[in-house]
């Protein structure tokens, strides 16, 4: 791929993130949940036991920004964070069940916006698209 092709690559996925951006804040029965803390609550409920270390990975994050993000989310009763008995500075995170509900709550809401952000694509590109990012997140 060329240069002026990885720039344009770079520029759209750049303006679809600030679109996401702009449309992900949900609201609950609870208050708003930002993109991030959804996606926090989401990988929390999908692997039960994460530690703060894997998500500061996986979301690219510095840990001092994380702690607080996910304390936010364990005082907001979205979490329960325990620590680690063999290592006091690990802890792991579950999902309440107030983290649940959100989750329940707005999965609807989530599935009209990605419907409606790729309104213009038929089955086949939505399928590639899929494929595409299941490739570049793994």
């Amino acid at each position: 791929m060329g240069k002026l092709n990885t720039r344009n690559l770079c520029r759209y996925v750049y303006l679809l993130n600030a679109k996401v951006d702009h449309l992900a804040e949900f609201n609950t029965s609870q208050g708003v949940l930002t993109r991030e803390q959804l996606y926090i609550i989401e990988m929390v409920a999908e692997e039960p036991g994460l530690t703060q270390k894997v998500l500061i990975n996986r979301l690219k994050r510095e840990q001092t920004s994380m702690s607080r993000a996910v304390q936010k989310l364990v005082d907001q009763n979205y979490l329960i964070k325990r620590q680690n008995r063999d290592d006091l500075r690990a802890s792991y995170l579950e999902v309440t069940e107030l983290g649940m509900e959100a989750l329940n709550e707005l999965e609807e809401p989530i599935c009209e916006m990605t419907d409606g952000l790729l309104e213009d694509l038929d089955y086949e590109e939505k399928k590639s698209l899929t494929d595409i990012l299941k490739k570049i997140h793994l």
